[in-house]
């Protein structure tokens, strides 16, 4: 658990301090003694205010909406809709039990741990726990009294196939030799500072060894980066029309990504995407379909699938390395790649 510390500063400061301070973990802490379905709304309010009201600007609003039983049994799900003196808004969710003694603020994760996979362990199951960067890998025991985090590896199988044969390199933007020795798939997200930083890394790592890898770019947009899908659709629609251009869009993005506002995100794409002569009317109505969002979501959901859970996330011939914009990794790992080829194609 993560804690923050925030200096009031502009009004423009009053998103980023909320969302950081309450959704930055999930708390559990005493609230009112009464029964939930009689419950005073005033009371939640108030330990809303007396809790968290230090951290938001004077003349903010809170509102504790009652919703269904939770998954989580016992407990009764809710949100507080807060407003702010700019005319802003948001909500946020959180648990109630039932006897009015515990509040639980934020997304919970429910795991039931009956549809969690089988992992070859009698007793043993595997599944995820929803994290702000991604999905953390757990174990639990058959006896449910013990939860591990992390994934089993199978000693009988090679790592780096199994992860290959998880990853679609169809229809995907990529540069780089077609016929190279090893390839490289990048996990990204345009609202990404490491991203951005790697960009021009990545460029000065393909020249280095240009004709000996082959680079893939998957969407991975995170979601506490606001108009960062925005972006992943804006490039997913102009790499529909040219491979060349989306990587132009790619360079574009990272190099304005500073100046990029939430309010304008998609208006800024579609400028930049006009600028690279593209046709307009099938990027648009690229744009607003809902099958390009399900291609976003579809490369998310496998990446997170091979162990990505933050950006850039590199997979090297399936082997993923971890660890942001580390390209020191990234060049062993391909010197690695490139050197058994070397000793497969002597022998």
């Amino acid at each position: 658990m993560r804690k923050k510390i925030f200096a009031v500063k502009a009004r423009e400061s009053v998103f980023a301090t909320v969302v950081s301070v309450i959704m930055a973990a999930v708390f559990l802490s005493p609230a009112s003694l009464f029964a939930l379905d009689n419950v005073d709304s005033g009371k939640l309010e108030y330990h809303f205010k007396n809790r968290y009201g230090v951290y938001l600007p004077a003349g903010f609003t809170v509102k504790a909406v009652k919703g269904k039983d939770s998954e989580m049994k016992g407990f009764k799900e809710g949100k507080y809709e807060i407003g702010f003196p700019d005319g802003k808004s948001r909500s946020f969710p959180f648990l109630v039990s039932r006897d009015g003694r515990f509040l639980i603020m934020g997304n919970v994760p429910i795991v039931n741990v009956n549809e969690m996979e089988e992992t070859g362990i009698p007793g043993v199951r595997q599944g995820f726990l929803a994290s702000e960067g991604g999905q953390v890998p757990i174990l639990v025991s058959g006896d449910r009294k013990t939860i591990t985090v992390g994934r089993l590896e199978s000693l009988d199988k090679d790592p780096a196939a199994e992860t290959a044969k998880k990853i679609s390199l169809e229809n995907v933007p990529s540069k780089g030799n077609p016929d190279a020795q090893v390839t490289v798939v990048e996990y990204s997200d345009f609202q990404c500072g490491y991203c951005a930083r790697a960009a021009n890394d990545v460029a000065d790592f393909l020249k280095d060894y240009q004709g000996k890898v082959r680079l893939f770019y998957k969407q991975f947009p995170l979601s506490f980066h606001k108009w960062a899908e925005e972006a992943s659709i804006a490039s997913l629609c102009v790499y529909d029309q040219a491979n060349e251009k989306f990587w132009e869009l790619h360079d574009a993005i990272f190099e304005k990504q500073g100046e990029i506002k939430v309010a304008d995100a998609r208006e800024t794409f579609a400028g930049m995407a006009s600028k690279l002569g593209v046709d307009m009317k099938k990027y648009n109505q690229c744009v607003e379909s809902e099958e390009t969002r399900r291609r976003v979501a579809s490369e998310m959901d496998e990446g997170k699938s091979i162990g990505v859970s933050g950006t850039p996330t590199f997979v090297v011939d399936g082997f993923v390395i971890s660890g942001g914009a580390n390209m020191e990794a990234l060049r062993n790992a391909v010197d690695y790649r490139l050197s058994l080829k070397s000793e497969s194609s002597g022998m």
